[in-house]
């Protein structure tokens, strides 16, 4: 589809073109981005192919040559690792960003460069090669002296005919297994031969092919094994947060876990997760369809669910519980590690989400990540000097600077409806965008919620979710649920919610006390001529608190302008009394 400039801006597949293009200009409803794409559509081209996975492939293709702005992107912004294997007589192996296609063989991409270079030091001992750059012809021996690998016992030096180029091929046929985590086939055939070894008194080779085996399952050891039928299966998680997305690509080779992928997605914030998903799976298997592994496993259903399936052989599954969801969360966690590490390039490390952020988001299944949330408290002994405390934490922890205070004035008693109301309609009426919270606790069961959400209806404050938090057993209410949520003791989640719940009542109780004090005070003073709330309202500001203004002696007081000798021994005869009494 193209622009008015004849740009691309979306490249689509379909079986039958003429529904696919009708969907975009009927009536019917559309998402805002597909909206967009459709007012900007001039012209469009198509390209019959033979196959569905020819418009698999050729679909990938043009999206990374021609990068269409409506289109979800597999962010390659690095050349991953891959080990590669030449094509020539006697194969060399190396490590290489670039795959040219030179007939060389290519295993990968690695994520982890230290682990694969340590893979390779590994081969070197356990499978002797060649890794230099000479040119060893198969019939001809162009060398006399071999390089210090052979000394070493790291190369058979076919360099020099040390070696055949059948048994060479032998070497370069078992590290591809290796590499391909084949490893039990290895041992079955070096235990054979290191047996046939043994019965014909070959002792030295029979230990040179058992140091092998052992190395071999040192490595394996390292390995963590999920599957005992050695089936391969790729677990796929993926994680957005607004124009942000990862997806992660657990790859377990023979049963075992052997690899983590994990890629950016360029995309619009209106994109949604199961869009983001189709976008990776058509890219990313596009160019890997001749080796398909047994299953792929996905955390959610993609777009275009069925045609995806059908080009990838009936592979995708969406598992619903045993190991297979555990390892899916372990990928999804992997794609939210990715999506921080990106923000930490523009955030400081302050402001990284911690994890009980996201795991509140998870088990409570929260539309969003609650990385501001308030927590609001209501304070008063038998409905006197009522006021409320709000406490603000942000990715976790405490932001006091955003911490507010309230002392009631639309009502007088004891109303917590009321007080709540009033609270939330003060706060929300000056409440900054950027400070705005994506979450609001509130202390108490079902009955608190219910009227908390009924006061954000009546201020029309829609874009924000609220939960409650029930003291007696911690139980998490939801608005829309009958049922409460039962949060492990052990979750970070509940810790999370406990301590926002506990630092409010604090808040609110040490706020109430102070206030009444205050009050105390006042009513004490008033009852002394020549103070009025100026005088009142001085004392308090220089000696700063309640108990300090009792404690204050005459010649502290005769510092505050309007209080003479006479007055001031008036107070302190006052407070005196007060402290007898």
């Amino acid at each position: 589809m193209k622009n008015a400039d004849d740009k691309i801006i979306y490249v689509g597949k379909a079986k039958n073109l003429k529904n696919r293009i009708r969907s975009y200009f009927n009536n019917s409803a559309k998402d805002p981005k597909t909206t967009e794409l459709v007012s900007r559509i001039i012209d469009f081209d198509y390209i019959i192919v033979s196959t569905e996975k020819e418009a698999l492939i050729l679909e990938s293709n043009l999206i990374k040559e021609h990068y269409p702005r409506y289109n979800i992107m597999l962010k390659d912004d690095k050349q991953f690792p891959f080990i590669a294997l030449t094509p020539e007589p006697f194969p060399r192996i190396f490590v290489t960003r670039q795959t040219p296609r030179n007939g060389s063989h290519y295993f990968g991409p690695f994520t982890d460069v230290k682990a694969l270079r340590r893979t390779l030091r590994h081969l070197e001992w356990i499978f002797p090669h060649r890794t230099c750059k000479r040119s060893i012809p198969s019939d001809e021996i162009k060398y006399r002296k071999a390089c210090i690998n052979f000394q070493m016992g790291k190369c058979p030096a076919p360099c020099i005919g040390k070696i055949s180029l059948e048994s060479y091929q032998i070497i370069i046929k078992r590290i591809m297994q290796f590499l391909t985590g084949r490893n039990e086939e290895i041992i079955t055939q070096l235990t054979a031969e290191m047996l046939q070894a043994s019965e014909e008194l070959n002792y030295e080779l029979a230990a040179q092919l058992r140091d092998k085996i052992q190395s071999i399952q040192r490595v394996n050891r390292k390995r963590t094994l999920f599957f005992d039928d050695q089936k391969d299966r790729d677990f796929i998680g993926i994680y957005k947060e607004n124009n942000k997305a990862a997806v992660t690509v657990m790859k377990i080779v023979e049963g075992k876990l052997l690899a983590k992928e994990s890629y950016r997605m360029q995309l619009e914030e209106k994109d949604t997760e199961s869009e983001i998903l189709s976008a990776f799976l058509s890219q990313y298997y596009e160019s890997r369809l001749d080796k398909l592994p047994s299953k792929i496993l996905l955390q959610i259903e993609p777009a275009d669910f069925a045609e995806l399936n059908e080009m990838l052989d009936n592979k995708l599954h969406v598992p619903q519980r045993g190991d297979s969801l555990k390892l899916i969360k372990i990928a999804a966690d992997n794609a939210f590690n990715r999506v921080e590490e990106d923000k930490l390039m523009h955030l400081r490390s302050k402001n990284r989400t911690i994890f009980p952020v996201k795991d509140l988001k998870d088990k409570l299944q929260l539309t969003r990540l609650p990385r501001k949330m308030i927590c609001i408290d209501i304070s008063n002994i038998q409905g006197t000097d009522v006021v409320s405390s709000l406490v603000y934490f942000e990715n976790g922890k405490p932001k006091k600077k955003n911490y507010r205070n309230f002392i009631m004035r639309t009502f007088e008693g004891q109303d917590d409806f009321a007080a709540m109301r009033e609270t939330m309609q003060r706060y929300f009426s000056k409440v900054e965008t950027d400070d705005k919270p994506d979450l609001i606790v509130i202390d108490g069961g079902k009955g608190q919620l219910n009227a908390s959400t009924k006061i954000l209806q009546e201020l029309a404050v829609t874009d924000i979710e609220i939960i409650s938090l029930a003291k007696r057993l911690e139980e998490v209410f939801l608005p829309g649920r009958n049922d409460s949520v039962i949060l492990p003791r052990s979750s970070s989640a509940l810790r999370l919610l406990i301590n926002i719940r506990d630092t409010t009542h604090d808040a609110a109780v040490g706020f109430h006390r102070k206030r009444r004090k205050t009050r105390t005070l006042q009513s004490e003073l008033d009852t002394i001529n020549g103070i009025g709330p100026k005088t009142r309202f001085l004392l308090l500001k220089h000696f700063g608190s309640v108990q300090k203004v009792k404690e204050a002696t005459i010649e502290e007081l005769l510092k505050i302008k309007g209080i003479g000798p006479k007055l001031a021994k008036e107070i302190i005869e006052k407070v005196s009394k007060e402290r007898e009494s």
